[in-house]
């Protein structure tokens, strides 16, 4: 009787590729008398049974792979990126709901398709992988999604003349046409930044962060319901928790959430600041009021709000901002080195009054904790106090 039946079973590998039409049926239909079989000939018996529900569960997961990532695509082209009311304490946007309400519907489906016939560990990671790689790639189009920012010279050596706006000599090779390409590109780039507010950046970020919390809700949702998986999470890294059984994809994500938080604290000082550090900032000297640090202060501050008021999760709110204190200070260090300022003696107790009003700034609120603060901070105080020595000299 074993025989026949796995005659008969050969040919059904071929019918039923993946898990549709009457596939499910199918297998439905052979689960008694396969669980008969097991229990009268032994584990082994039946095993083009077996055969035929891994082949199901491969070609489907195959399957999956472009039908998620088109869907993937098709939920982002349709974002207004607005948050959704309903989660207001969280805010995250129409994407990141469509891409897990897809894949809890598709894992109910995997569940019971595994319930109806035990499946060997990979096959069973054959749907996690899937879950993984596609959460990982939404995490990935997330950042792809963020306008790329245009070049900073401020961002770059801080000894170039370019940085401090000394013109450099003319290149004769260069002609206006070039400089009009170069110029109309860098407008370009800086519109597509424009285009997108930093709230929707933040969401962005959220969107990840929320995968993340998802991606592990799902893993426990499998584990529950298909009980072997627990197996399956102690070979991956971590050693066996039931968060260890997405830990790549989860991993995938934080690196993408490490990759928003970068482009925040860079936009904040390198484009939407750039402008005022490097045309105003100690200019025409340090003992000019409206060159003093106070309206640069006064400029980032609603940024820093909208960032508080826009990243759902503590912890990376302060990588956020703790990012942009290092930038602001890398940009401030630039400019007490830019060849185009002038700084002596007399100019060394306003620079240090507006080094510790940095400090109070970035301090105000517990907006970050003294000791991040100093760290970043401390340095440019002998940087400012060699800059008025060398003034001197």
């Amino acid at each position: 009787l074993e025989r026949e039946l796995d005659e008969d079973l050969r040919s059904a590998v071929t019918t039923f590729p993946t898990l549709e039409g009457h596939a499910m049926a199918a297998v439905r239909a052979l689960a008694p008398l396969a669980a008969t079989m097991r229990a009268t000939c032994g584990e082994a018996a039946l095993k083009r049974a077996r055969e035929l529900c891994a082949a199901i569960s491969s070609g489907w997961c195959a399957q999956l792979e472009g039908l998620l990532y088109e869907s993937m695509l098709r939920a982002i082209r349709l974002e207004t990126w607005q948050p959704i009311s309903a989660v207001a304490e969280f805010p995250r946007s129409s994407s990141a709901i469509d891409v897990f309400t897809q894949l809890d519907q598709l894992a109910d489906v995997f569940i019971a398709f595994a319930s109806l016939q035990p499946l060997q560990p990979a096959d069973l990671r054959a749907f996690t992988d899937v879950a993984e790689r596609h959460v990982t790639s939404y995490a990935r189009a997330l950042v792809d999604e963020c306008a790329p920012l245009p070049h900073s010279d401020l961002e770059g050596d801080a000894r170039t003349p370019t940085l401090a706006g000394v013109a450099a000599a003319p290149d004769k090779r260069i002609g206006r046409s070039s400089l009009t390409k170069a110029y109309s590109a860098h407008e370009d780039a800086a519109a597509a930044v424009k285009g997108q507010s930093v709230e929707q950046i933040c969401l962005r970020l959220n969107n990840c962060l929320w995968a993340r919390t998802q991606l592990t809700s799902l893993g426990a949702k499998l584990v529950k319901a298909l009980p072997e998986l627990s197996a399956l999470a102690s070979t991956r890294a971590g050693g066996g928790g039931v968060e260890d059984l997405m830990s790549a994809g989860i991993n995938g994500v934080e690196t993408a959430c490490s990759a928003i938080v970068r482009y925040i604290a860079r936009r904040a000082i390198y484009f939407e600041l750039e402008q005022h550090f490097v045309a105003s900032l100690y200019l025409p000297s340090p003992s000019e009021p409206r060159a003093r640090l106070a309206p640069l202060l006064d400029k980032l501050s609603p940024i820093l709000v909208a960032i508080v008021r826009g990243i759902g999760e503590k912890e990376w709110r302060q990588k956020a901002l703790s990012s942009i204190l290092g930038n602001f200070s890398h940009a401030l260090s630039a400019i007490l080195e830019a060849p185009n300022r002038s700084y002596g003696p007399e100019h060394r107790r306003a620079i240090r009054k507006d080094l510790d009003q940095l400090s109070e700034f970035f301090m105000d609120g517990g907006i970050l904790d003294k000791e991040m603060v100093l760290y970043s901070v401390s340095p440019l105080f002998a940087l400012a106090d060699g800059a008025c020595e060398e003034g001197a000299t």
